[in-house]
């Protein structure tokens, strides 16, 4: 299993990323410890509010009580049972640790430059990055679709053509004003590593491209679902094989979100095997060429991360 960050991403676009005991007592086994070995979990107090351990259909406060032995024991009123005592264990809770993930990401994705929060508990600076010769800022993002989002977009928005990073949930595309920065869910891109954090380096570019081909021809985007099935059906009929275009290939991955996703509608659409590597090289001709997300540009590697540091190089060795 390499999921376990699955459990994580929602927990950290949480307003308060704080998991419960009830939470991680049904995730598969494994994950809550994995994600403690990494340091992207951390026991945070124990709650005064918990499930109720007998029926399991309520949440009740808390109350202690001193037995006679001086030793004070947890309880939840209950209907069924009046009052359910409560384990030690059910009261524990766990936070993310925004300070080991974000190093992770900074390492995972090369870049230079010091890492610094922008909004204490909302948005990073996680350091600048190399793409097509022009210098980027990468930004982790929380909450971007709560109601005080346009202080964290105003932060954002100072930086140099930023490329931001969401634990799992996409902003709306309004929410910006104007131009539309290459915006990547981790939990669409992000897994588990030898060393920490692996990110898709093909949906990371796609990512970039796909937002920076629709600032420069913002009037080219509008292909609807039932849209393009009748243009799939129409070409495949029209050629009688599947020579899919690159509108078709990219107007898929818009619709689909990530290039992995959009090949598989396209396979599902049409019978036939298309990889995300064919979405991707459709996305790079759209926007031009692509700067090497790895040392090799033509390498589907993910991108690895290593020991993590607060101090990096100043000079871009690495682009995204």
């Amino acid at each position: 299993m390499n999921r376990f960050l699955d459990y994580l991403w929602p927990v950290m676009d949480a307003p308060v990323p704080i998991v419960a005991a009830h939470v991680v007592a049904a995730w598969p086994a494994g994950v809550h410890q994995r994600l403690l070995d990494l340091g992207f979990l951390m026991q945070a107090a124990d709650t005064d509010r918990v499930r109720c351990p007998e029926c399991q259909q309520h949440f009740e406060e808390v109350i202690a009580r001193t037995g006679p032995d001086g030793a004070v024991r947890f309880y939840v009123l209950c209907p069924e049972v009046l009052r359910a005592e409560v384990p030690a264990l059910a009261r524990r809770q766990w936070g993310v640790n925004m300070t080991a993930i974000t190093d992770a990401l900074a390492a995972a994705l090369r870049l230079t430059g010091n890492l610094t929060t922008l909004l204490p508990n909302r948005a990073w600076r996680l350091g600048r990055t190399i793409w097509q010769n022009e210098p980027r800022d990468v930004v982790l993002a929380r909450g971007l679709n709560w109601k005080d989002a346009s202080s964290v977009r105003a932060i954002i928005t100072r930086g140099r053509k930023p490329i931001v990073l969401v634990p799992d949930t996409k902003p709306p595309n309004d929410l910006w004003r104007g131009r539309v920065p290459p915006i990547l869910a981790l939990s669409q891109a992000a897994t588990i590593g030898e060393g920490g954090i692996d990110l898709d380096p093909l949906e990371l570019a796609a990512t970039i491209l796909d937002a920076d081909k629709r600032t420069n021809a913002p009037d080219t985007d509008g292909i609807n679902l039932d849209r393009l099935k009748l243009l799939i059906r129409q070409q495949v009929k029209a050629e009688e094989k599947i020579g899919i275009t690159d509108d078709i290939l990219v107007a898929a991955y818009r619709q689909e979100g990530t290039v992995r996703e959009a090949a598989a509608f396209l396979a599902r659409t049409t019978g036939q095997e298309i990889s995300k590597d064919s979405v991707h090289r459709a996305l790079q001709r759209a926007g031009g060429t692509a700067t090497a997300v790895l040392n090799d540009e033509s390498s589907p590697s993910v991108v690895r991360s290593r020991p993590s540091a607060r101090g990096r190089k100043k000079k871009p060795t690495n682009p995204i």
